[in-house]
């Protein structure tokens, strides 16, 4: 029983789930229809070898986002974070944001160099029209909470608040790359379109019929760690997470890579 129980811990760490989404919106326009995007969240230095890489090269995405916490703060190897971005760039463009274990870092400013060397979009806080046959979408990047100058969490949700509304565009459909899902109220109340996040690794241990056990800055039985949270006109989509970090595994939550495709009405 106990050498089962760690083969099936074993295959479940070792491997790596696809969960595709399909997402439909009015304001994707035609030109964007079956467009793809790739998510890699919460890498933490996970050396996957060929293994992650062949999976997305098979995906054939548009663009590849990251989602924070490339790096692990506790056991940083910039090497295998680059290794991994610039197979990741000969697939399609990469568009990153910080997590938390990145503004932990003393030496951030390093990796950001090393990444927009590499010809990586790293997004601050900041905006990027992707164009297509002169049709356009709204790609917003915010930095994790933890770069936020703050002395009480309602002064973080405001600042997010506060640079998601400066950088939406009413009339365009905007998608938010941003690591954490706790913050899904703030992306509902600026009415973003699709938002990417991270950040839970799924609940770390999933228990069948509950849900996740524990996730950072949720604690206990947490309400967002994986799938996707709808609310008016924003879907928010939890990736599980690709690495580990304080806990060194996982159990009944195997390692995903998202996939989403957009879907035009016109």
């Amino acid at each position: 029983m106990l050498i089962a129980a760690g083969i099936w811990i074993t295959e479940t760490n070792t491997n790596i789930t696809i969960t595709q989404y399909s997402i439909h919106n009015p304001k994707i326009p035609a030109a964007f229809h079956g467009f793809k995007i790739a998510q890699v969240s919460d890498f933490h230095n996970q050396q996957w070898g060929d293994k992650l890489i062949g999976l997305m090269e098979g995906e054939k995405p548009d663009i590849i986002v990251v989602t924070g916490d490339l790096v692990d703060s506790s056991h940083t190897d910039f090497g295998i974070a680059m290794d991994f971005i610039n197979s990741a760039l000969k697939i399609a463009p990469v568009y990153y944001v910080p997590g938390n274990h990145e503004a932990r870092l003393n030496r951030y400013d390093t990796l950001k160099k090393q990444l927009m060397d590499s010809g990586v979009h790293v997004l601050e806080n900041q905006r990027e029209w992707i164009v297509k046959k002169e049709a356009k979408i709204n790609l917003v990047g915010i930095e994790d909470p933890d770069f936020f100058e703050r002395s009480a969490s309602d002064n973080m949700q405001k600042s997010v608040s506060t640079t998601l509304q400066s950088l939406l565009d009413t009339n365009s459909y905007n998608i938010v790359l941003c690591h954490r899902p706790e913050l899904f109220t703030e992306y509902v109340n600026a009415q973003a379109n699709l938002v990417l996040t991270g950040h839970a690794h799924g609940g770390q241990i999933r228990i069948p019929f509950i849900g996740g056990l524990i996730a950072p800055d949720q604690g206990f039985f947490p309400k967002f760690t994986e799938g996707i949270h709808s609310q008016g006109s924003t879907n928010m989509i939890i990736s599980r997470g690709l690495g580990n970090s304080i806990l060194p595994i996982r159990i009944n939550n195997t390692p995903e890579l998202v996939v989403v495709s957009l879907q035009s009405y016109t």
